[in-house]
């Protein structure tokens, strides 16, 4: 190759491009289009993240009509203008020829993409943070998409000599490329209509033939890039499809020389070894894929998976592969639409870290299709009906985002909907994990009197479900819910145990649940002095009647006593104390909830209160507790006491007596101040003193020998709440967009989970489960909009506490009527009669009244609420509107600013030694 011709010809070709202004217009068209396919919709606001995913979106259809602008002139001017025949005549080769104006074409291209690319990120640096490392990955994946058409538009050049024929060539020779990634909505439509002609055709097989040519679209190979990640297969894709187009490039501009007499078998040589060259650059992205080579650049990490995942991924038994299939919705609300993004991404990197040992099959599921019969019949996912506020109303939506993980024979794992706070990574994780083991650990939950598993209550006659406990835990473990005897079966092998309330088993059971721990089975104690989400006992309250036993007022069983677990471990826990502390993170909640309910994060103390060193606590950072006991250890001892979470200062107790008070909650309690640090929970260690032996009486059985104490695994904590249902439910709503009054980040779950994967010797998912990944959003828009936010919101507050002083006067003046009658006294019998026949009909008439009244109210505040919000709404997508319009409107400044100085200077050169009257 000799690179001065190639220099010669790549110089000629640039300098006429730029040489004009009609140059720079199309510079400023592309910049305009990408400006507005990045800012103008409206899900680059829903999002709220500085990145460009909605340009990323449409770029490959901007591409289809700029890059054929740039390569129609190429070789098709070159023809028009008799030049071709000169330039074929200087001392060069035909690859020299290609190779100059094909940079040519790139450098053209570089440029408009460099014009681009500073003005968004200009626009994303002002509005937020934008994360280097992934803008500078989708603008190489940008330039990569653009090299692959501009190939692929050169051919089409050199095939006419007609401008406007070689633009239309260069956009039909891209539009496979760029079509191929609605590959799934033309198969589906294939799929109907051969099935209209031919009954139980398989659409699935013609489904899964779209997912694999979507694949190979330049969307689909971009996707990559635009999380951030520098992709070896995708990097391979576009320069192979770059090497085989330059490659078709130098064949139509070689075949002047064997166009005539051989020329028929010339043309069907290189035709094979044009074919021959495409099948080696598939082959290349396959071994690519197959590699696994990727590199995430972001600066976030935000789309790279965790070395604990990819070291899981790696480990899998090639024997036994993992099938993932997801089921999900192609259009989803604007809260879900991250949601969905992410659990594409999420699965995308599973599937290229797997290295052939996992497979994911996407299915696009509508309602009442057939991927919608296949998810429910052989998985059981269904649609999920979610609410959703657009509009400044709230909307019900139904969509399908469920995955199921199924690995040779056994149980398939099933996700059935992923929420947009569901820990993503770790829900993979931990079903790859799980499908792919030969066998599940088994966890034991004792029978208290704390229900977990679904049963029926004997007390209301009524159905009861499980515990969102129990389905978390049994998408992992083997779970068999076991009574105290049980455990002394030592044919029954458990790897932990959970129990709930112990302090409500009867002495014996509670014996033999000692005797188990003694033993060395790991265990879980969750003890809660005042349990608040489940109907079970408190600590130190006699054990409530059960079933008929209720109805029939007769004598509760007697319970154990909970201390002689407390001396085997060696801990005191106060029965009827319950800690509180004046602390909250939120602001919104400061002086609504009790100080029982107690927040715990770095915030509230100086002091560690998370233990960093045990993989159960490291690397948490919120848990609440609500009306949660203490716990205290003894220092002299063989066991090993390791506090877990821990309060901060602002501390003290109040008595359960004190704040229960003939079974209602005391108002205002009395609180003791102590500002002493609390532990909530504690991991105990170690091997226990063993208990002398029981000396034998007379006339009584021989008590049972004493086993030997075996090194225990126990972790106490003093809240059983902290798994209610309301925290699973806050966590699967978190990030939700369209539900910010959910939007809590806390570790609830996250802790007692690893609680039990830490006993169960399980800690393969720990650290993921832990992982946060930040993302980056707009700040900036965050603040305009946060003096509207808390504007609406003291409205709404003040709407609701006028509501309410309305309502409590309605009623006390109800009360005040029914009062003065009742102060009406007659001794005669027949009055007497009258006088509470009267009382009643005002009581029933006044009791209408009041339910019509506050109805009314109710209306009112309803209507004043969303006028409120409506406002709200309104003033955000004015500040929205108006960064669109700046966004559109500023960047093609800069592009039109050069044009415009190189217009001046081009006119300034021309006049240069002309005479004056020969200027107009």
């Amino acid at each position: 190759m000799n690179v001065h011709v190639v220099l010669a010809v790549f110089r000629r070709n640039f300098i006429a491009y730029f040489n004009s202004p009609t140059g720079y217009v199309f510079i400023c068209l592309f910049v305009i289009l990408s400006s507005l396919a990045a800012f103008w919709p409206d899900e680059f606001f829903v999002a709220n993240l500085a990145n460009l995913d909605q340009l990323n979106k449409y770029l490959p259809l901007i591409l289809l009509v700029f890059i054929p602008a740039i390569t129609m002139s190429i070789w098709a001017d070159e023809r028009r203008q008799g030049t071709d025949e000169l330039l074929l005549t200087i001392p060069a080769t035909d690859l020299d020829v290609v190779v100059g104006k094909y940079l040519a074409a790139v450098s053209i291209y570089s440029v408009s993409l460099f014009f681009s690319m500073i003005c968004n990120f200009i626009v994303l640096a002002y509005l937020g943070d934008p994360d280097w490392g992934l803008f500078v990955a989708t603008y190489f994946g940008h330039l990569l998409v653009g090299l692959a058409m501009l190939a692929v538009g050169m051919v089409a050049s050199f095939l006419t000599g007609n401008l406007t024929v070689g633009f239309l060539l260069g956009m039909l020779m891209n539009a496979p490329l760029v079509a191929l990634q609605w590959s799934e909505v033309g198969t589906t439509l294939i799929g109907e209509f051969v099935g209209i002609f031919r009954k139980g055709a398989d659409t699935m097989a013609i489904g899964d033939c779209a997912s694999s040519l979507s694949h190979w679209s330049v969307a689909g190979q971009f996707m990559d890039f635009g999380r951030g990640v520098i992709s070896l297969a995708s990097v391979v894709y576009f320069c192979s499809i770059i090497v085989v187009m330059l490659y078709l490039s130098m064949v139509m501009i070689s075949r002047r020389h064997w166009t005539g007499g051989r020329g028929g078998s010339l043309a069907l040589h290189y035709a094979v070894r044009a074919i021959c060259l495409m099948l080696i650059a598939v082959g290349l992205v396959t071994f690519a894929e197959r590699s696994g080579l990727r590199k995430d650049i972001s600066i976030g990490q935000v789309s790279s998976l965790s070395p604990q995942t990819r070291a899981l991924l790696a480990s899998i038994d090639p024997k036994r592969p993992v099938l993932i299939e997801a089921f999900i919705s192609p259009e989803v609300p604007s809260a879900y639409v991250q949601t969905r993004l992410n659990l594409l991404t999420a699965l995308r990197e599973f599937e290229a870290s797997g290295r052939g040992h996992v497979k994911v099959e996407i299915r696009p599921t509508e309602l009442n299709s057939d991927e919608a019969t296949r998810a429910e019949k052989l998985y059981g996912i269904r649609s999920r009906k979610v609410s959703i506020r657009e509009s400044g109303a709230y909307q019900e939506g139904e969509l399908f985002l469920g995955v199921a993980f199924m690995s040779g024979a056994s149980k398939p794992v099933v996700v059935p909907f992923v929420d947009t706070g569901t820990p993503l990574e770790y829900e993979l994780a931990r079903s790859v994990l799980t499908v792919s083991r030969a066998a599940r650990r088994k966890i034991a939950v004792l029978r208290t009197d704390a229900q977990l598993f679904a049963g029926f209550d004997q007390s209301t006659f009524q159905p009861t479900p499980a515990s969102p406990l129990i389905e978390e835990l049994q998408k992992q473990y083997d779970l068999e819910q076991v009574s105290p005897e049980d455990l002394t079966n030592k044919d029954k092998k458990f790897d932990a145990l959970i129990a709930v309330q112990p302090s409500t088993l009867s002495p014996q059971h509670l014996d033999l649940f000692i005797a188990a721990i003694r033993r060395g089975v790991p265990t879980a104690v969750f003890e809660d002095p005042m349990p608040t989400s489940m109907n079970v006992t408190p600590t130190s309250q006699p054990k409530r009647p059960q079933g008929q036993m209720a109805m029939f007022q007769q004598q509760p069983q007697p319970k154990g006593d909970i201390g002689k677990l407390w001396s085997m471990l060696l801990i005191d826990m106060p029965a009827d104390q319950i800690v509180w502390q004046a602390y909250c993170p939120h602001p919104r909640l400061k002086g609504v909830l009790p100080p029982e309910i107690v927040f715990v994060d770095q915030g509230c103390s100086h002091n560690e209160v998370f233990n960093p060193n045990d993989a159960i606590t490291g690397g948490l950072q919120e848990t609440v507790m609500m009306y949660p006991g203490w716990l205290s250890a003894n220092v002299v001892g063989p066991l090993k006491h390791d506090p877990l979470i821990v309060t901060g200062e602002a501390t003290g107790y109040t008595n359960f007596t004190e704040l229960m008070q003939m079974s209602q909650a005391n108002p205002v309690p009395r609180r003791r101040p102590t500002k002493q640090h609390y532990t909530l929970a504690m991991h105990i260690t170690g091997t226990p003193v063993v208990e002398p032996a029981v000396p034998a009486v007379e006339g009584q059985p021989a008590p049972p020998p004493q086993e030997k104490a075996e090194p225990i695994n126990v972790v106490v904590v003093t809240d059983l709440d902290m798994f209610g249902p309301d925290f699973f439910a806050l966590r699967s709503q978190a990030n939700n967009s369209s539900r910010p009054e959910l939007d809590f980040q806390l570790d609830n779950i996250t802790f007692v989970l690893n609680t039990i994967d830490s006993l169960a010797g399980d800690e393969a998912v720990v650290a993921i489960r832990k992982r946060r990944p930040e993302h980056r959003t707009l700040t900036r828009l965050d603040q305009l909009t946060e003096s509207s936010r808390k504007k609406k919101e003291s409205a709404t507050e003040s709407l609701y506490t006028d509501y309410e002083k309305a309502i409590a006067d309605a009623r006390k003046a109800f009360e005040d009527k029914i009062a003065k009658l009742n102060d009406r006294k007659d001794n005669d019998p027949s009055k007497m009669m009258q006088l509470l026949q009267e009382i009643q009909i005002v009581q029933r008439q006044g009791q209408q009244q009041l339910d019509a009244q506050v109805a009314k109210m109710k209306a009112t505040y309803d209507k004043k609420k969303a006028e409120a919000e409506r406002e709200y709404d309104a003033e955000v997508r004015g500040v929205q509107r108006r960064y669109k319009i700046l966004a559109v409107l500023l960047p093609p400044l800069f592009p039109l600013l050069a044009g415009l100085a190189v217009f001046v200077n081009r006119r300034a050169r021309e006049r240069e030694g002309v005479s004056r009257q020969r200027l107009r």
